[in-house]
């Protein structure tokens, strides 16, 4: 009987080891799989808003005004703590569920704790003209970040600058976080958070802290544990299904949208200031791109930088030679004048003098 309930014991702890490993697995899958529906549902939201949304505030019970809601102020996302200024902001609280359209349980991982959102603040104001020019400032690291870049010199997992430097398109938009088993650092569904994580545990810690920094890796036990499960959203994985179905335009095309009503308003105004009668009639461009009379989202570019419009030929008759009439460039994603990304789009005399032909010379 002593061998029966030997063997009996020794396969009951089996079954149990077999049982509690497959309900952690499935926490795991159902986490990926909530992670996967927000996702979605930010998809939604971007193609209705042309934006990416503000964080939840994370303290507010249920009930209140707010909760489950994005904070307020698109662009600043009052009310959540944020890290960095300008381009450079990075905002944190959690995912808003209902904003988002999802369940009250959409909203929790498969622990039953919120998901930890942070975005790039700058992304969470744009417009359907600015949105194809959506920009990350957030940084991956494979372990506690020390510095920027790769090995040797740092840890930072998401870099794809171009050789020779320039804006880094892997940056990340935003980030969202399950805490994992332990729920150390995450708030539960009360508003009120767990305990954070142990000073030993500073992967776990990274993810917690208020910066734009965060660690993405494998399960880890001992000194430095590690349960965290991390899903990073890159601008170009939410934007290229977005212009794939036509409900976003590339910057591309966004961009020659612009150029496109610059051109038209150039022309129309020059019809307007023309003098003389045929054939001796001149038409005057715009001598700056205030005076095009545009409104200020179609004079600029994707990344909200002004374009540029300079005049070359200012005055333009039937016998004008052909050459630059004007010229309208944007700085590009850098934001700096002079570099490898700026984007020009060149008029020429003739171009214009065609469609002058309208209003006769």
């Amino acid at each position: 009987m002593a061998i029966v309930l030997v063997i009996a014991g020794l396969l009951l702890t089996v079954v149990i080891g077999m049982g509690n490993a497959l309900i952690a697995q499935s926490r795991i899958s159902a986490t990926k799989t909530k992670q996967e529906a927000i996702k979605t549902a930010i998809l939604s939201y971007i193609a209705r808003n042309s934006r990416i949304p503000c964080p939840a505030v994370p303290t507010i019970a249920p009930g209140n005004p707010g909760y489950g809601i994005e904070a307020t102020s698109p662009g600043t996302c009052d009310a959540v703590q944020g890290f960095g200024i300008g381009q450079a902001r990075v905002v944190i609280g959690l995912v808003p569920w209902i904003t988002l359209g999802l369940s009250d349980e959409g909203g929790e991982d498969g622990y039953y704790n919120r998901f930890t959102y942070a975005v790039t603040a700058n992304a969470t104001n744009l417009n359907r003209n600015t949105i194809a020019g959506m920009l990350g400032n957030i940084t991956i690291h494979t372990t506690t970040p020390i510095a920027l870049g790769l090995p040797p010199v740092g840890n930072q997992s998401n870099v794809c600058t171009p050789a020779g430097g320039g804006i880094n398109p892997c940056l990340q938009v935003a980030v969202i976080i399950s805490h994992g088993l332990n729920g150390n650092g995450s708030y539960n569904r009360l508003g009120n958070q767990l305990a954070l994580p142990p000073a030993a545990a500073t992967d776990e810690l990274a993810n917690t802290d208020i910066n734009s920094s965060f660690v993405q890796k494998e399960f880890s036990e001992g000194a430095n544990p590690f349960d965290d499960i991390l899903l990073a959203l890159n601008p170009s994985e939410l934007l290229t299904p977005l212009t794939i179905n036509g409900s976003v335009r590339d910057f591309n095309a966004a961009l020659q949208h612009n150029f496109d009503m610059m051109v038209g308003a150039a022309t129309s105004q020059a019809a307007i200031n023309r003098v003389g009668v045929p054939p001796d009639r001149i038409y005057t461009l715009p001598a700056d791109a205030l005076a095009l009379n545009l409104p200020a989202v179609n004079r600029t570019d994707p990344w909200g930088q002004p374009i540029i419009y300079a005049v070359n030929t200012p005055n333009i008759n039937s016998t004008t030679p052909d050459g630059v009439a004007f010229t309208m460039t944007s700085i590009g994603q850098d934001g700096v004048l002079g570099t490898a990304d700026d984007i020009v789009n060149i008029v020429r005399v003739t171009e214009l003098q065609s469609k002058f032909l309208v209003y006769g010379f």
